[in-house]
């Protein structure tokens, strides 16, 4: 290939990359985030609405196992990627439906999210293997910062246009329409970002990476291994943290009778907080080393939940909120830069697609586990107000356990945090949602350097 025809397909690539990541972002911002919101709006219970982020999770993650071996069967990753994409897209726009569909309503919903997390879950890994390959590491970073901005500013304008749609919608009684036409534009941003994806070279098509893992041979080599402890802990945090993640919309919605808009706004202050953090974070990483950074984010990460008991005495709900918003997402911010640079530095390029496909599975695992326990106890004691604030406790009481197993990780040097900052490349996250992390942390667009 000549140096001319090198440079276009690099600009080609760099072009379409980051039509990809705002309408990704798009999707997310519209879409994803406002699918619990979705059910509470067709009367679904508050349990079943809760669990409705739990069980397709685990779903999805399951049927995700099966990616690594497509992949090396269909020799691609954009083929692969591309084909996940445009089936997310397809149940975007088949989930509307679930307005029509009468008792199987709840049916409708839990299948959608199934295969839309099953596809969303399956281009994460692969997408990173791939991203590495086509973008030069003399200008990743600046170019991933880059597009982190654009992804950022696009998931905020997608927050905001649902909310204010919705509110609006609310105040003429045309929610459930608001809702379809939310959905539908999300699966169109959806089909735009498959688009972009196929518009990008792939260098390598024809003889996709042979290097994966069963999940027995993963967990042999985890065993007595530093990235089996980091696990540990980061299994016990998501079980400690979906013990009431998935139960804040219900709860704001439904029973505080919370408007649109300010949930949107509210979500928006959560990934905001991130936003302005990241850069922070990034510097010390460089600076200090990550295990600083995991203490910062574990330690910040405890209260989250619990503070939410202070509903029961604060006057003003929504400034109190708002700054638990923001302080939340500093804290996530610092768990989750500090959990990509050491779960990063142990796994090899050419194992990475089957040891994230596996991870995206324990993590559901740990999902799923924590939602139903959290369903547990709503159903034992009943789902009054003082229930749920006793439910936001002990999730701060379970994070605050797990930093038993954090003792026992070993930090990384500086040396290492700052050549995995040079050439991390991530898939977009949803933001703060809630006091409820990114669900699949692994598919995240953000170049988690701290670049500006």
């Amino acid at each position: 290939m000549s140096r001319r025809s090198a440079r276009a397909t690099l600009s080609n690539d760099l072009r379409s990359s980051m039509v990809d990541a705002g309408a990704f972002s798009l999707m997310v911002g519209l879409g994803e985030t406002y699918l619990t919101a979705f059910a509470l709006a067709l009367s679904v219970s508050e349990i079943s609405t809760g669990l409705l982020a739990a069980f397709p999770m685990l779903i999805g993650a399951t049927l995700q196992l099966a990616a690594p071996w497509c992949i090396g069967r269909l020799g691609s990753h954009r083929v692969w990627i591309v084909g996940c994409a445009t089936a997310q897209a397809i149940c975007l726009l088949l989930t509307p439906v679930a307005a029509i569909a009468g008792q199987w309503q709840l049916a409708v919903l839990y299948v959608a999210s199934s295969l839309y997390w099953a596809s969303g879950l399956a281009t994460g890994p692969a997408w990173n293997t791939w991203a590495e390959e086509i973008i030069p590491p003399v200008i990743r970073t600046r170019f991933f910062a880059r597009r982190s901005r654009v992804s950022q500013f696009c998931l905020l304008v997608g927050f905001a246009a649902g909310g204010l749609l919705l509110a609006y919608a609310k105040r003429n009684a045309f929610v459930v329409t608001a809702f379809s036409v939310i959905f539908i534009l999300s699966g169109i941003f959806r089909l735009v970002s498959a688009g972009a994806l196929y518009r990008q070279s792939e260098p390598s098509a024809g003889r996709a990476t042979k290097g994966h893992k069963t999940l027995r041979q993963v967990l042999l080599s985890l065993r007595g291994h530093a990235g089996g402890r980091l696990l540990m802990y980061l299994f016990a945090v998501q079980i400690a943290v979906q013990l009431s993640g998935p139960y804040f919309a219900p709860y704001m919605l439904a029973r505080r009778g919370m408007t649109y808009t300010e949930y949107m706004f509210l979500i928006a202050l959560g990934f905001l907080g991130k936003v302005i953090a990241l850069p922070a974070w990034g510097r010390l990483a460089k600076r200090a080393g990550v295990g600083p950074l995991m203490w910062i984010g574990a330690i910040g990460i405890i209260p989250l939940s619990g503070c939410w008991l202070g509903l029961q005495w604060i006057e003003y709900d929504v400034l109190y909120l708002s700054f638990l918003q923001v302080f939340g997402g500093f804290a996530w911010a610092a768990y989750e830069l500090a959990f990509f640079l050491m779960f990063f530095e142990t796994i090899p390029r050419h194992e990475r697609t089957s040891v994230l496909t596996i991870y995206n599975f324990t993590n559901a695992l740990a999902l799923v586990f924590g939602a139903v326990l959290g369903a547990g106890w709503l159903s034992l004691v009943g789902q009054s107000e003082a229930s749920y604030l006793q439910l936001f406790g002990l999730s701060s009481a379970a994070r605050l356990f797990a930093l038993v197993f954090l003792m026992r990780v070993p930090h990384m040097d500086v040396r290492a945090v700052a050549m995995s900052l040079r050439t991390l490349a991530l898939r977009p996250s949803e933001g703060g949602s809630f006091e409820r992390p990114v669900l699949s942390t692994i598919d995240d667009d953000r170049t988690e350097d701290g670049s500006s």
